[in-house]
């Protein structure tokens, strides 16, 4: 009686074993057990590949998708720009701030900034909340969590309308998980992942059911406060059903399930929703994601013959880093870069150990057929055949050493621009904290003022001697005073932020036009209403106001400067683009 014995190797994942089967082919359900197997073993094995070749895809399509966003941003500018009503304002700069979010730090930052300075201006208490919290939250993106939890303190939650205490407290977690997240030692890590619950239990409470992601945050809910998978899986699935295609919150939700399966045990679901996480932020245009980041890592970790696609996965990662312009993410990334590089390196000089072996074989049987050339001619062309092959391989392998080369090049271009990053960013905070001191500075400066006024129209009152107080407040040697602290204040300022304005604005000019300051640290009246045209203020009379001068004044000082200019078509554009990047 026939019997065979069969191995059948298993691939899955991180799960990898061999079934050994005794078989007796002449019983038919021993055949039928054999073909279920073997369909079982070609399903695992290619189950994975269909998702990541759509990753991919995403990869690729990924410059395309970008500048979609882009297009759809420039068009909020524009409608920003062309704003006539403060609603329209405020909600488009929303809109703005909600686009930039999870695509670019510094502007997302920006454009919080901006609404909440408008909605203090306005008196607007809902957009003062909404951009306050969403303040709080772009900062905890950037590793600035103490700050975003002052911010978030700033706030009476006594004004807040029910949809933003939800958002209030959701804003705590989200920091508090953030900051628990960072820390590595077991002391902090918990307290801060104790208060992050606390907040959270308290955000379900204002939770709206009839919100898509209300699924989603009852999902964190069972993970982290009352901590079980079932009700947390459950609650992720309903989301996904909710949620829109090629959507940050489709993301998000299959992110979440990702690692809910992980916890569960499933390496398989871990791979395929972690897969469709990173998909989605491609096709979302997210560059503040994670899930390409840890598929690169579990890719890396699951086997040799994932590295390439790891490589390749963690180097988007890096790139979609740095378009965001996360320093924290950069640095998670570029400790995991070095091993896979290492790993691929090691994988390079294994397959040049196998082909010195294969080469030193082919030695031995060329010499072989050498001395047997006599008696067999045929071995001649094989022979001969065996050398040429001995080229190529030769070949590879000086264009793998040249690969490794380049590979080692790259990684030093690497290292230097995130040491000039770190200079930049050194630099940058060292003016920004110049600009505070001397913002704190002339504060302090007219709240002395103000008092010592303050006490002259006390003791003027007191004295009955209001004729003589109203002579002193109608004297115009205060204001000129004040006047010029200001415009010295404002010149040193701007001039330290912007120390090239000068020399570009000229550049915008005809050569007999250009203008030569009698001192370096200040500026004359055309320069100043240009800066304030730099730094957004482009109505006429706010510029007045500011320079104490009449609207005519500044209106004739606008026109004169433009018919200086050497395209004044473009000229205020060209002004407003003026110092973009700050000196190294």
């Amino acid at each position: 009686m026939p019997i065979a014995k069969i191995f059948i190797p298993l691939w899955h994942y991180n799960f990898q074993a061999t079934i050994t089967i005794h078989l007796n082919f002449h019983n038919p359900l021993y055949m039928r057990t054999l073909q279920i197997l073997l369909i079982i073993c070609a399903s695992i094995s290619v189950q994975a590949q269909p998702l990541l070749d759509s990753l991919d895809a995403a990869i690729a399509e990924r410059p395309r998708l970008i500048e979609k966003k882009q297009d759809h941003i420039n068009y909020l500018r524009t409608r920003l720009a062309k704003a006539q009503t403060d609603v329209v304002k405020l909600s488009t700069i929303e809109d703005l701030f909600n686009e930039y979010y999870a695509f670019q730090f510094d502007s997302a930052l920006h454009y919080a900034d901006r609404g909440l300075v408008l909605a203090k201006q306005l008196g607007d208490k809902r957009y003062t909340s909404t951009f306050t919290i969403d303040r709080s939250k772009i900062l905890a993106i950037g590793g600035l969590y103490n700050e975003a939890i002052l911010c978030l303190d700033s706030l009476d939650t006594r004004s807040l309308e029910p949809d933003q205490l939800f958002d209030h407290r959701y804003a705590y977690f989200t920091i508090y998980s953030y900051w628990s997240d960072y820390c590595h030692d077991v002391q902090y890590a918990g307290e801060y992942r104790a208060l992050a619950n606390g907040h959270l239990r308290e955000a379900i409470r204002h939770a709206d059911a009839r919100d898509p992601l209300y699924d989603f945050y009852m999902g964190e809910y069972h993970v982290y406060v009352e901590p079980d998978l079932s009700k947390a899986r459950g609650h992720y699935l309903k989301a996904l059903e909710r949620s829109a295609d090629n959507s940050r919150a489709r993301a998000m939700t299959c992110f979440a399930l990702a690692g809910n399966y992980r916890a569960g045990g499933d390496e398989a679901r871990y791979e395929e929703y972690l897969t469709l996480a990173a998909i989605n932020d491609l096709k979302s245009s997210t560059t503040e994601n994670l899930a390409l980041q840890e598929l690169a890592s579990f890719l890396f970790e699951k086997g040799e013959e994932h590295l390439n696609r790891a490589e390749n996965y963690i180097n988007q990662s890096m790139a979609d880093a740095k378009f965001y312009d996360n320093r924290l993410r950069i640095l998670e990334i570029a400790q995991i870069l070095p091993q896979i590089m290492t790993t691929h390196r090691a994988s390079i000089e294994k397959r040049n150990t196998s082909l010195r072996y294969a080469i030193g074989f082919i030695m031995l049987l060329a010499a072989g057929l050498a001395v047997l050339i006599v008696m067999i001619h045929r071995k001649n062309r094989q022979l001969s055949r065996n050398r040429h092959e001995l080229a190529d391989t030769n070949e590879q392998l000086s264009q793998l050493n040249r690969q490794l080369a380049q590979s080692n090049t790259d990684m030093a271009e690497l290292n230097e621009q995130m040491s000039q990053l770190n200079n930049r960013l050194l630099e940058t905070n060292t003016r920004r904290e110049g600009l505070a001191s001397i913002y704190i500075d002339l504060c302090a400066r007219y709240i002395d003022k103000l008092n010592a006024f303050q006490t002259l129209v006390k003791r003027k009152i007191k004295a009955g001697q209001a004729g003589e107080l109203l002579q002193a407040m109608a004297s115009a040697r205060i204001s000129g005073e004040d006047a010029a602290t200001f415009l010295t204040r404002f010149d040193k300022a701007f001039i330290d932020l912007y120390p090239t304005f000068v020399t570009e604005f000229n550049n915008l000019l005809q050569p007999d036009a250009r203008i030569t300051l009698k001192s370096a640290h200040t500026l004359n009246t055309e320069l100043r209403t240009f800066a304030l045209i730099r730094l957004g203020v482009t109505s006429t009379i706010d510029i007045a106001g500011l320079l104490f001068l009449s609207p005519q004044t500044i209106y004739n000082c606008r026109s004169a400067m433009m018919s200086k200019a050497i395209d004044m078509d473009t000229f205020i554009s060209d002004v407003r683009r003026l110092c973009t990047v700050i000196p190294t």
